[in-house]
C-alpha cells in the first residue's frame, strides 16, 4: 500500500497547508481550499450514509462547476471511482455506460439538469445538499493501485468502451507535470475541458496538489474565443490547454495577445501543425507544448516543446516522460530500425487497467510486453494503432492510424462503431462510414476541413429517408459522431474477400450514375413548422451569410465554427430566448432539433 500515490490523499495535505487560498476561480465567486474541502466532505459523507462503499462506481451528470468538482473530490476521498457523464450525450448512450459500468449511484441536479433516463442505481440530488454543513471525514486509504475514475471512449464493436485508470498512475502524470514544468501557488490553470475527457484531470487536480488556483469557466464563454481571452486576462491564467481544432479558432480571432500572463500553452488531442506554432508564436510569449496520449496511457505520455521557426509539416509528438516505455514494432512485434515506421506500443508505470466489464477487448490491447524487466511495475503493454517513426534525434513523429480510428475536433472516434448502430436499421443492406475532404467546403475553422460520410445500400425492396438514419443515430451517438452527408449506393465495393473497400467508396460515387438522394427543398417561409424554426434560420443565415440552409443543416458543415457558434447562441438568448446553453447548439446542431428542443423547454 502507497500513500503517497492515492490521490486523494495528495490533494488532502495540499488542503490543509494551503487552506486559506483560493482554489477555485469563477465570474461568480472564489473559493478557498478550506471551503473545497469542506465540500468535498459534505458529498464523501452524503455518499457513504446512502450506501455507497469504497470501489463502487459513482456516476456524475453534471455541467462543470465548482460543485461539481467538489462531487469528484467527495467520490475519490470515499475510496470510489467516479464515471463523468457527459450532458450532451443521447439517453442511450448514457443508459449503456450505466449498465456496463454497474454504476452504484448518479449524481445529478434534478433542478437544474436533471438526468433524463429512469435508473435503477441510488441517485444524489445536488439541489437538496446543503453544503454549509461543517463536516469531517477522513480520506479512506487504499491500495494505490485501485481505480480512480473511469472515462468512455469510443468503441470498435459498437459500444463505448470504459477505460478504468488507477490512482497511482494519474499521481505519477500530475508529478512529472509539477516536476517539468513547476507550478507555483501564485500560478492559474484554465479548466476548460470536458470532464469527460481524461485532459480535465489534470486541468483539476494538478493545481490543487500544490496550492495553485484552478478558473473554471463555463461552457458560454469557453467557445467564444473573445469571452475566453477576457475571462484569462480577468483571472490571471497561466497554463491553459486546447485542442488544435479549438487553438485555430482561438489564433483566427488574435486574441491571445490579451492573456499577458500566460506562460504554458499545451496542446493535445489531435496533430499539431507548424503552421498553427507560427501563427501562436506571434500573439503570444507562452511556450507552446506538444502533449500525446491515449486515454488508456492515463492522460499524456509523451511531450514536445514546438519550436516556430519550423514552419512546414506537424510538431512531433516528441519523447516519452520518465515513467512511460515506448517501442515501435513490426507486424511480427519486432522493433524496427531507426526511421522506419512501425505500431506504437506504450509501456511503464503510465497503463489504465483495463476495459470495464470487458476481459477480451482488454486483452486484445493490453498484450504481454516481451521487454519488460525487473524494474516494470507493469508487464503489459498498450497497443496504440498509431503509426509513428522515430527520428535520428530519439524524437518520434506521428504518421497516422493503421485501423479506423480517427480525431474530430478531439473527439477520438472509431468508424466501425457509428457503422455498428447504423448497421442495425433494418432496412440497411451495407454500410461504410468515411472520414473524407469536403469538396467545395465552405468551413472557415482552419484546416479541418474534413467530415464524416456514410455510404449504404438497402435491402431490395425497401426505402429510407435520410431523416430517418438521422434520428436513429442521435438516439445513440454523440452529436460529434453523425455523419454530414449520407450517400445511397446501388452496391457496395468490395474487395477479392468481400470485405468493403474503402478505398473505392468515393469512385464508385462518380461511376454508379443512379445514386439515390434525399433532395431536401432550401427553407421558404412555406417550409416552416413553427415561429422558432423561423427565427433561427434568419439568425443562421446572417450569421453563416448563406442564402439557403435547409432545417436538417449541421452547423459545421454549412460553414459554421466555434465562434459563429458563440455568436447564433448570442442572437437566440437575444431574441428567441435565454434558457438555451452554448451545449444545446452542440447537441442539436440542426434548425430542426434546436426548435423542437428550444419549444420543448
Amino acid at each position: 500500500m502507497a500513500f503517497e500515490y492515492l490521490l486523494h490523499s495528495v490533494l488532502e495535505r495540499s488542503f490543509k497547508s494551503f487552506s486559506s487560498c483560493t482554489a477555485l476561480k469563477t465570474d461568480s465567486r472564489n473559493i478557498n481550499y478550506n471551503q473545497l474541502l469542506m465540500m468535498s466532505n459534505v458529498i464523501a459523507k452524503k455518499l457513504m450514509d446512502s450506501g455507497v462503499k469504497s470501489g463502487d462506481i459513482v456516476a456524475v451528470y453534471l455541467n462543470k462547476s465548482p460543485e461539481m468538482i467538489a462531487c469528484l473530490l467527495g467520490i475519490i476521498k470515499l475510496g470510489a471511482i467516479y464515471l463523468p457523464l457527459d450532458t450532451s450525450f443521447p439517453e442511450e448512450r448514457l443508459k449503456y455506460m450505466l449498465e456496463n459500468s454497474q454504476a452504484k449511484a448518479v449524481i445529478d441536479d434534478k433542478v437544474n439538469k436533471p438526468f433524463p433516463i429512469k435508473q435503477s442505481c441510488l441517485n444524489i440530488n445536488l439541489s437538496e445538499v446543503n453544503w454549509e454543513l461543517d463536516i469531517s471525514f477522513e480520506p479512506v486509504i487504499i491500495n494505490d493501485t485501485c481505480p480512480c475514475y473511469v472515462i468512455y471512449t469510443s468503441g470498435s464493436t459498437g459500444r463505448p468502451k470504459g477505460v478504468l485508470v488507477s490512482h497511482r498512475t494519474v499521481v505519477n502524470y500530475l508529478q512529472w507535470m509539477q516536476n517539468a514544468f513547476t507550478l507555483s501557488s501564485s500560478d492559474v490553470v484554465l479548466a476548460q475541458t470536458t470532464f469527460s475527457f481524461d485532459v480535465s484531470v489534470w486541468e483539476m487536480f494538478w493545481p490543487l496538489c500544490i496550492g495553485a488556483s484552478c478558473a473554471v469557466i463555463e461552457d458560454e464563454k469557453k467557445y467564444d474565443p473573445v469571452l475566453l481571452a477576457d475571462f484569462m486576462q480577468t483571472h490571471g491564467v497561466t497554463v491553459a490547454q486546447f485542442v488544435p481544432t479549438a487553438l485555430h479558432t482561438i489564433a483566427d480571432t488574435q486574441v491571445l495577445s490579451r492573456c499577458s500572463q500566460l506562460r504554458h500553452l499545451f496542446s493535445g488531442g489531435e496533430a499539431l501543425d507548424q503552421t498553427l506554432v507560427q501563427q501562436l508564436s506571434t500573439q503570444t510569449s507562452a511556450i507552446i507544448h506538444n502533449l500525446y496520449g491515449p486515454t488508456e496511457a492515463s492522460i499524456f505520455c509523451f511531450h514536445w516543446i514546438a519550436d516556430p521557426q519550423f514552419s512546414k509539416g506537424y510538431v512531433p509528438i516528441g519523447q516519452p516522460i520518465p515513467h512511460a516505455k515506448a517501442y515501435i514494432l513490426d507486424e511480427q512485434g519486432k522493433r524496427v530500425s531507426q526511421g522506419q515506421s512501425g505500431e506504437l506500443y506504450l509501456a511503464g508505470d503510465i497503463l489504465a487497467k483495463g476495459y470495464i466489464n470487458n476481459v477480451s477487448m482488454t486483452e486484445s490491447k493490453f498484450v504481454h510486453n516481451p521487454f519488460s524487466n525487473a524494474f516494470f511495475i507493469d508487464t503489459r503493454m498498450y497497443k496504440t494503432g498509431d503509426r509513428v517513426r522515430e527520428r535520428e534525434d530519439g524524437v518520434l513523429e506521428y504518421l497516422g492510424r493503421m485501423d479506423r480510428q480517427v480525431k474530430i475536433r478531439g473527439h477520438r472516434i472509431e468508424l466501425s462503431e457509428i457503422e455498428s448502430v447504423i448497421f442495425n436499421i433494418n432496412e440497411i443492406k451495407n454500410i461504410a462510414v468515411s472520414y473524407e475532404n469536403e469538396t467545395n467546403s465552405n468551413n472557415h475553422s482552419g484546416l479541418n476541413n474534413k467530415v464524416l460520410k456514410a455510404y449504404y445500400t438497402l435491402k431490395e425492396g425497401t426505402e429510407l429517408s435520410v431523416e430517418l438514419i438521422k434520428d436513429h443515430l442521435e438516439e445513440y451517438l454523440p452529436f460529434y459522431m453523425c455523419p454530414s452527408h449520407f450517400i445511397e449506393l446501388e452496391r457496395m465495393p468490395t474487395l477479392n474477400n468481400d470485405k468493403t473497400d474503402y478505398s473505392q467508396l468515393d469512385s464508385v460515387k462518380r461511376i454508379i450514375n443512379k445514386i439515390k438522394r434525399e433532395y431536401i427543398m432550401p427553407i421558404s417561409k412555406a417550409n416552416f413548422n413553427n415561429d422558432t424554426e423561423s427565427k433561427i434560420s434568419e439568425i443562421w443565415k446572417e450569421i453563416l451569410n448563406k442564402d439557403y440552409i435547409s432545417l436538417s443543416d449541421n452547423f459545421f458543415d454549412v460553414g459554421g465554427n466555434s465562434l459563429l457558434m458563440a455568436k447564433v447562441h448570442r442572437h437566440i438568448k437575444k431574441e428567441i430566448t435565454d434558457k438555451v446553453s452554448i451545449m444545446d447548439l452542440l447537441q442539436f446542431p440542426t434548425i430542426k432539433k434546436l426548435s423542437q428542443h428550444i419549444d420543448k423547454q
